[in-house]
Formats: C-alpha cells, structure tokens, sequence
C-alpha cells in the first residue's frame, strides 16, 4: 500500500520544476546582462574612437591649411617657397586599436583597423597632397614640393 501512495505523491516534481524553472529564469536574465554590457562597451568604445578621430582630423587639417594658406601668400606676393616641412606626431592608438589616415583634396578619412569606425574631415587644398598615414609609425613629416605644386606625407 505504501509503494502505491509514493507512486502518486507528485510533491518533490513539483519542487524540482521549479527549481529548474528559477534556475532557468535566473540564467537567462544574467546571459541578457552580460550581453547588454558587451554591447554598451564596444559602442563606446566606436563612440570614442570616432570623436577622437574628429579631434585628429581637425587637428590635422588645420596645420595643412596653415601650410598650404602660407604657400599661397607667399606665392601671391611674388615669392618662392623653396622648402617648407612641417614635423608631426599622431598616437600609436586610439582605443587600444590602430587606424589609418588618407589624405585627399577634399577630405581627410579616418578609419580604424577593423573598419568599425571611421571619421572624415571636409578640407580643401589648393596642392595635391600624397601619401597615407598608419598609426604604426607615430613621427611624420609634412613637406611641401615647389616643383609639382604638392604636399607630400612621409614617415
């Protein structure tokens, strides 16, 4: 008689389903935290890396145009520029990640190594300007060409 009874006692499923149930509730709440801070640190991190870009950019462009406007003064008085070269540095990384810098005469684009993040900076310049920068090289310099009427980026 005793084993019928524990045979129909369903008292300990109901507590283990439950528990399982909890269990189960418990782990997917924490799986969906742990999840929406992943998420909220790469896009700061994206967020970073693109206004420090701005910053880099305006930066950048600004000693360009002092270049190219001092040429151009030069040039409109009746002067020669002979040789102008201008010395800089850019971080080896921004948000622990490395990045590229090319030039163009219209615009100067950023972009982080893995393309997540890019910037780009409206300019104009009355030279042609060549070369790219990486940020694996930090000391650049800035030269200007009489003779082609161009800008040259070297490392």
């Amino acid at each position: 008689m005793k084993s019928k009874t524990l045979l129909k006692n369903e008292d300990a499923v109901s507590i283990t389903l439950g528990f399982i149930l909890i269990l189960f509730i418990t782990v997917l709440i924490f799986s969906g935290i742990i999840l929406s801070f992943y998420t909220l640190t790469k896009h700061s991190q994206e967020t970073a890396m693109k206004e420090s870009f701005d910053i880099l950019g305006s930066g950048f462009a600004a000693r360009v145009a002092s270049m190219d406007t001092l040429v151009n003064i030069t040039k409109s008085n009746g002067g020669t520029v002979n040789q102008l070269e201008y010395d800089f540095s850019i971080p080896a990384s921004i948000a622990n990640e490395g990045y590229g810098i090319n030039v163009t005469k219209e615009r100067i684009l950023l972009e982080s190594e893995n393309g997540n993040a890019k910037a780009w900076i409206p300019f104009n310049s009355s030279s042609n300007i060549t070369g790219q920068i990486y940020s694996n090289a930090q000391d650049y310099k800035l030269s200007y060409d009489n003779n082609n009427n161009s800008m040259k980026i070297e490392q």
